[in-house]
């Protein structure tokens, strides 16, 4: 890790884009630390226009949002290994993100992650009604992911790349949970690339807490 090449990263503790941020950062061999910064209040509103997280400095340049983050410290410090330079390989890297960042992450984060294991980090029932509803559509979306590495061993192709971090940190937080693993059980092709991906070391570096270790 380059020690003089330090990113200061405002975010919550436990937010999945923080976590795919980190990553990255470990993947580049990069120092950072987190300023652990809520998403919506007057600290958000010094880092991001919006008031939302994660936002970060890295050498005096300032970003906000994940994908900015992240394709800057590939492309800066890590000779944009996790950006493939195939023009198709690209898009499909992209259109993973995106698909990663807008359609996975809403219904499990909102629907499956927070009732389930942060509900009751806040001392409340899960919403066991809100999780019963949203489970046919988060299978639906496992699948869809399911069936694109059914194709390719990654989701952008042959290589690594950002999407499958992205990816990987919005399934490792499904995987925290008994509905989330039972839905996975039976997608073998998304089992086989998540232990490939988990592997990394830049993975291992930036793993949750389990469930029981924050106290749910």
């Amino acid at each position: 890790m380059t020690d003089s090449v330090v990113m200061v990263l405002y975010a919550p503790q436990i937010s999945m884009f923080s976590r795919t941020c980190s990553t990255i950062a470990e993947e580049a061999g990069i120092s950072w630390r987190l300023e652990a910064t809520g998403t919506g209040t007057q600290e958000a509103a010094q880092h991001h226009p919006f008031l939302r997280t994660p936002a970060a400095t890295i050498e005096g340049h300032h970003f906000y949002e994940t994908v900015a983050i992240t394709s800057f410290i590939d492309s800066q410090y890590n000779q944009r290994r996790l950006q493939p330079a195939a023009p198709e390989a690209g898009a499909r890297c992209l259109q993973w993100i995106n698909v990663a960042s807008n359609y996975v992450f809403p219904i499990l984060e909102e629907r499956l992650v927070l009732p389930r294991i942060v509900a009751p980090l806040m001392g409340r029932a899960p919403d066991e009604e809100m999780i019963k509803q949203a489970l046919p559509n988060i299978a639906y979306h496992l699948q869809v992911v399911e069936a694109r590495l059914n194709e390719v061993p990654f989701l952008a192709g042959p290589e690594v790349s950002l999407a499958d971090i992205f990816m990987y940190c919005n399934i490792d937080a499904a995987l925290m949970t008994a509905e989330g693993r039972e839905m996975i059980s039976h997608l073998p092709a998304m089992q086989a690339w998540f232990d490939i991906i988990a592997a990394r070391p830049a993975c291992r570096a930036t793993k949750w807490p389990t469930p029981e270790e924050m106290g749910a």
